[in-house]
């Protein structure tokens, strides 16, 4: 079976796409007016906590207010590690990391040099997508890509690797994440893997979500990989893509899904803590991140959701984050390409601008990846 190529617009699809090729994607990527699932929106009160993030994507809450963030990366700015032709060209380096951002905004870098590829521009990053932390522990999932898409003088060695920090410092592979989908095809459609999150249950067991496999996988602190559960499959042609995975204050595990670039098609899962599938909220567009609150209010970014279309950029970006209450009642505010969610007591917040590098998307250096206090 053939693996797929590394390219920003496979395996995860439109969480991937490059600049060019999602300017160019219809109106149809964004929520649909008049959709019965939609939730009624709300003006974007917000508080910028930090900005000059690159490619910032999973958003975990940690003790004392802190924040701990995968940055994505940039690729690379030296034209001579890119690949590709036209829009799938990409700029592989080592430019993501994953940083702890403070109560004040004071971001403190835990992890480096860390694999990432995108377009010259720097945006629609893929790479160190998810991280975790137990203790002092930190880990990091990298996103999968074969050996011919690697520059010279670049190397793949963390590719679709779960990776944790050492006592030293510095950083070593725990898992081969990407070598387990490879060897046992889980969904049985192909070999194709992206893993895109991780979450920690403790310090023996972490899980990852293969976007591209259509799994979740369970890694021991020995960095064996075995099977947590298998999404749910919608047909040959759609698959559920998880692309989010976080621990309600129930204990139990939450999975949003990316699913396509249709309105309303994706869900939020509720699992056990042995991977049982328990109950699932339907009706969101492109999932890219979830919290729960103490209550049971469910925050679900939504990539492309919202009323706003590509070529309204940069007037108005698509993007939202719904608020479900535990009535079921829904509520929600605009948020420019959201991803990962925290929630710390009353306070919520979400990574915005979550394709943008620090420098800005397009080169607007006010749009470059920040994390926003909402819902005030």
């Amino acid at each position: 079976m053939k693996k797929k190529q590394w390219t920003r617009s496979g395996p995860v699809g439109v969480v991937a796409v490059g600049l060019a090729g999602a300017l160019a994607l219809s109106t149809q990527s964004t929520a649909a007016p008049g959709d019965p699932s939609a939730a009624s929106a709300a003006r974007p009160r917000h508080s910028v906590v930090v900005s000059g993030l690159d490619n910032p994507r999973q958003l975990t809450a940690l003790p004392g207010g802190k924040l701990l963030v995968a940055e994505a990366g940039h690729g690379a700015s030296d034209p001579s590690a890119c690949v590709g032709e036209g829009e799938e060209v990409q700029c592989v380096g080592n430019t993501g990391r994953v940083s702890v951002v403070d109560a004040r905004g004071r971001r403190r870098t835990v992890m480096s040099d860390l694999l990432s590829a995108a377009g010259p521009d720097g945006s629609f990053a893929v790479g160190s997508d998810g991280a975790a932390k137990v203790g002092s522990t930190v880990y990091s999932i990298i996103t999968w890509g074969p050996p011919e898409m690697f520059p010279d003088g670049v190397s793949g060695k963390q590719s679709g690797k779960l990776l944790r920090t050492t006592r030293s410092g510095g950083t070593k592979v725990l898992a081969d994440v990407s070598a387990y989908e490879f060897a046992h095809d889980v969904d049985g459609e192909g070999v194709e893997s992206n893993p895109y999150a991780v979450l920690a249950l403790g310090k023996d067991r972490l899980l990852v979500a293969d976007a591209a496999g259509d799994y979740i996988a369970k890694v021991d602190r020995k960095g064996k990989v075995r099977v947590w559960a298998k999404m749910k499959e919608y047909g040959k042609k759609v698959d559920a893509v998880p692309t989010t995975l976080t621990e309600g204050p129930d204990g139990k595990v939450y999975v949003g899904e990316l699913h396509s670039e249709l309105p309303g098609k994706a869900r939020v899962w509720r699992y056990s803590r042995t991977g049982k599938p328990l109950r699932s909220w339907k009706g969101f567009t492109t999932v890219t991140g979830v919290a729960v609150a103490k209550d049971g209010t469910l925050y679900v970014s939504e990539l492309f959701g919202g009323d706003c279309s590509f070529d309204q950029i940069p007037t108005c970006f698509p993007g939202r984050v719904v608020r479900v209450k535990p009535n079921g009642k829904r509520t929600s505010i605009a948020v420019p390409f959201p991803a990962g969610v925290a929630v710390q007591g009353k306070k919520v917040y979400v990574n915005a601008f979550s394709v943008s590098p620090s420098t800005g998307f397009a080169g607007e250096a006010s749009a470059s990846g920040q994390i926003w206090r909402i819902f005030r």
